[in-house]
């Protein structure tokens, strides 16, 4: 049964790097760039993320998938699981957000360092800023990941030419927030204790609220556990994947 891996909003498909080879043992895998990340361009006008992976599911012409999403990915994923849960098996939300909840206003002071530097216009310094947020953890000190992992997130982590005002992104209606108990696969949810809060506010509600969910907590991880701790996270996976 094919995989799909949707990655992160400061990602791209490089992100899953170390998934591919463990996982491609056992399936096929397909590790798209959503538009305006990696390699995609952005279209002209409105666009549907969630219509894109069905797109690429009928190209492929592949029966019910595994659909893995991590932190924007995780979003899509749930998303496609409210409306198309017949073309996926099992679910995989990896430090998911969620459609519906705006983690801005909770907690400014998270966002503070990032919206300075998007304001002075300085690309360095939003990634300085990112990097600390979602890779390091905003409880661990500022360079904590080291390289190679934190090299290639500078590199993944570069989407600011993109036009997102003119190409944005069509939500589902009503959002998924209002919508969780509409999902239907068996799910689980992978976070890092050292993620950010607004993540396990959200995986609060995605446990509450999704039928038969569990969860999995990744020790000494942040936003990107999969990068940091890959042999833990491609088991535990890779069993869920397994179960009948």
């Amino acid at each position: 049964m094919p995989v799909v891996l949707l990655h992160a909003g400061v990602a791209d498909h490089r992100m899953w790097q170390p998934q591919m080879r463990a996982v491609a043992r056992h399936f096929d895998v397909i590790a798209p760039d959503m538009r305006g990340f990696g390699r995609s361009e952005l279209p002209p006008g409105h666009w549907s993320p969630i219509g894109d992976v069905l797109g690429l599911i009928d190209h492929l012409r592949l029966k019910p998938v595994h659909l893995v999403g991590c932190s924007m990915g995780g979003g899509v994923a749930i998303d496609f699981a409210i409306e198309h849960g017949e073309r996926i098996s099992k679910l995989v939300l990896v430090g998911p957000g969620v459609g519906g909840i705006e983690f801005g206003p909770k907690y400014p002071e998270l966002f503070a360092e990032a919206d300075a530097a998007d304001k002075a216009g300085d690309h360095n310094a939003i990634v300085e800023a990112d990097a600390h947020l979602w890779l390091d953890g905003p409880r661990r000190r500022p360079g904590y990941v080291k390289d190679p992992i934190r090299k290639l997130f500078f590199e993944m982590d570069s989407n600011f030419e993109s036009d997102w005002d003119s190409a944005p992104m069509d939500p589902i209606s009503p959002p998924a927030a209002e919508r969780l108990h509409e999902i239907t696969a068996p799910t689980l949810v992978i976070v890092g204790d050292e993620d950010a809060p607004p993540i396990f506010d959200a995986v609060e509600l995605i446990m509450e609220k999704v039928p038969h969910a569990r969860k999995a907590v990744i020790h000494d991880a942040a936003h990107l556990p999969n990068l940091e701790h890959p042999d833990e996270f491609n088991r535990i996976v890779l069993e869920f994947l397994a179960e009948s």
